[in-house]
């Protein structure tokens, strides 16, 4: 389809409408005249705009592409960002529907917890520390609208990121007490360990990603705010999962989390 001028609610609504009936779409970029990022993140905008309509609020972000080997690859200097929205997290130990999502996979992150808003668009990390309520880690089980999953970046950024739901570990504890760049992380699916990764692929450090997005979330005047979340992005490759499985994810000195898909 030849591409039109550009529509971000024509492209959120059929999102929306992807995600609500469990009905894998089409991309979506050009159909509807998605060419920069920019607007990407305005359909994204848009697509959680509807789902606020369902009594949906917002809980925190997530980042992605944390990856400076991605990101290079994809001719990026930065990662990418989407919303976190209630309803959509667990906790260690918890049975998730498999019916609530469309085809997901699994990533093992850090989880930042503030219990201060922080809108300093030149935040320095010590501020950030400050900022900080504790650490925990994280499963984000990423979803897609799209049949196949995101072929282009503009269409991946428009559908929130591949957004999902999450799992979060059971103890916060103080990051000054951790070394964040120094954690590996293992992924156990049924028992067998199926991915393996570590802390530096998330930009070096989880800690410097959660950095540049508060300072970006500040520079858009929609600063972090105490309370909320946010996931640091991947610490190793992807892994799909289905009902049945049983996960185990482990984070060095972070600690552990368990959940199953029924």
């Amino acid at each position: 389809m030849k591409a039109d001028l550009f529509n971000a609610k024509g492209a959120a609504e059929v999102l929306f409408t992807a995600r609500q009936d469990s009905a894998p779409c089409d991309p979506v970029a050009g159909p509807f005249g998605i060419e920069t990022l920019e607007q990407a993140y305005a359909v994204q905008a848009e697509l959680v705009s509807q789902w606020g309509y369902n009594d949906q609020t917002q809980a925190g972000y997530k980042l992605g592409v944390t990856d400076t080997r991605v990101q290079e690859a994809m001719a990026l200097d930065h990662p990418l960002f989407g919303y976190l929205l209630s309803g959509w997290d667990y906790l260690d130990g918890d049975t998730i529907p498999a019916s609530r999502l469309i085809t997901p996979k699994l990533e093992g992150e850090v989880a930042f917890l503030f219990r201060a808003t922080l809108d300093d668009p030149e935040l320095t990390e010590e501020a950030l520390l400050d900022g900080l309520k504790g650490v925990l880690p994280a499963l984000e089980i990423c979803d897609s609208a799209f049949a196949g999953w995101p072929k282009s970046l503009f269409d991946a950024a428009a559908d929130n990121l591949s957004s999902g739901l999450y799992v979060l570990g059971s103890e916060l504890k103080d990051p000054r007490e951790l070394d964040l760049a120094n954690l590996e992380m293992k992924l156990y699916r049924n028992n067998d360990p199926v991915v393996t990764g570590h802390s530096r692929q998330c930009m070096g450090n989880p800690l410097t990603a959660c950095l540049w997005l508060v300072r970006e979330l500040a520079r858009r005047g929609t600063p972090i705010r105490a309370g909320e979340l946010i996931l640091s992005g991947s610490l190793g490759p992807m892994v799909e999962t289905k009902a049945g499985d049983k996960i185990r994810l482990e984070i060095g000195e972070l600690g552990n989390l368990e959940c199953r898909f029924s």
